[in-house]
């Protein structure tokens, strides 16, 4: 077995020289803004408050900058192939250590296809089909379709990944500017939703508002009122005092809610946020397609989180400082209902997000298949030893 992990490490490495850029920064930067950018972010903020989400994401980044900086080194201390954590691993500590880690690896990476590939087809039948519509076979039918397409640009290789990926991340982009120019810029009110008890059994019997950004200010009182939607005002919301802004949802709320399976506490949010910080491996991964893996993999990776970070804290203050409590810890679809000029720049966000995070953990599942194989580690799998990448 050892004979076996030096003749691979010594073999010739067939790769695909993608840059620091389309090899590592984009495939990360998509792998981390999944769906919890759109769908989650704004419950964090309506249950631990402004400060907490901000705690919370905080933390949760400080894990992911000691997870790059540990392989990090180990990348920049030798030769990096193929395989991404399962090589660094294999060749730190051991073929059995890294066989385990391998197998866990791949198999998480499958799953998660499974999650995303499930979650864009639930925004694709709740935003355009009726619920007559809505069928088992119909969702079934969307999500094989989706992962044939995904089946069919990892088999054409890390070009072609590369060329999907930055169509994905200018489509994400955009939906992205669109989202936080609404939060940061918008001077006009909009009503979100009619009534939120629709939504959630524990949801007061209140509408929904998206009103300028604000630190603190005084709502509409009187329906002719320059910030009034209709009737509705902060004295009708379950949780307001006549006022919003970023001042009202600074600290956390006693809140109790599906998302949760009851009252939410610091570990409930913990666990629903924490995979947004997720997928910093995914330049570790294309490691055998790069040029520079040594070099790409850290700078591409540290420049991948941080944009996330920023993003996201853009987010968290945005949505505390123009939407009412109530709709950030009930409406999961606030963002989409939100955005300025249309609803379906969201819509084609949250699907990029997790078409970009599904085809990320298929490619990269693939290639630690392929470097377990490579080493012969489980011989029922050598034939996936087989295509290209160093």
């Amino acid at each position: 077995m050892k004979a076996t992990l030096l003749e691979t490490a010594s073999a010739p490495a067939q790769k695909n020289n993608l840059s620091t850029l389309n090899g590592c920064y984009i495939p990360c930067l998509l792998n981390i803004l999944g769906a919890v950018l759109f769908l989650r972010v704004g419950f964090a903020v309506g249950v631990l408050g402004a400060l907490g989400a901000l705690a919370v994401f905080s933390f949760s980044e400080l894990i992911a900058y000691l997870t790059i900086s540990s392989f990090s080194a180990l990348v920049t201390n030798g030769r990096m192939a193929a395989g991404g954590a399962y090589y660094m691993i294999s060749r730190s500590l051991g073929p059995a250590f890294g066989g385990s880690s391998g197998l866990l690896f791949w198999f998480t990476y499958c799953v998660n296809v499974t999650f995303n590939t499930v979650a864009f087809t639930q925004t694709i039948t709740s935003t355009f089909f009726d619920k007559e519509q809505d069928t088992s076979a119909n969702r079934i039918a969307i999500s094989s379709g989706t992962l044939f397409v995904l089946f069919l640009v990892a088999l054409k290789g890390a070009a072609a990944f590369a060329r999907v990926n930055l169509f994905i991340f200018v489509c994400l982009a955009l939906s992205l500017c669109a989202a936080i120019g609404t939060l940061w810029f918008s001077r006009h009110a909009k009503l979100l939703t009619a009534d939120l008890s629709l939504l959630s059994a524990h949801a007061p019997h209140t509408s929904g508002v998206f009103r300028p950004f604000a630190w603190s200010a005084e709502c509409a009182s009187s329906p002719w009122h320059p910030l009034a939607v209709g009737n509705v005002s902060c004295a009708t919301s379950g949780r307001a005092s006549g006022r919003y802004g970023l001042r009202e949802v600074l600290l956390p709320a006693t809140v109790e809610s599906e998302q949760c399976g009851g009252e939410c506490s610091l570990g409930d949010v913990f666990g629903i946020v924490f995979p947004a910080v997720v997928g910093m491996m995914e330049g570790a991964n294309l490691s055998g397609d790069l040029r520079e893996p040594g070099r790409s993999i850290p700078m591409g990776t540290f420049a991948a989180v941080s944009t996330a970070f920023i993003c996201y804290l853009l987010l968290i203050v945005g949505q505390a400082a123009t939407v009412d409590r109530d709709s950030l810890i009930y409406d999961m679809n606030v963002m989409q209902h939100a955005c300025w000029p249309s609803q379906y720049l969201v819509v084609l966000g949250v699907t990029a997000a997790c078409l970009s995070t599904a085809l990320g953990s298929m490619f990269g599942s693939a290639r630690i298949l392929q470097a377990m194989a490579r080493d012969n580690l489980f011989p029922f799998v050598r034939f996936f030893a087989a295509g290209g990448g160093g």
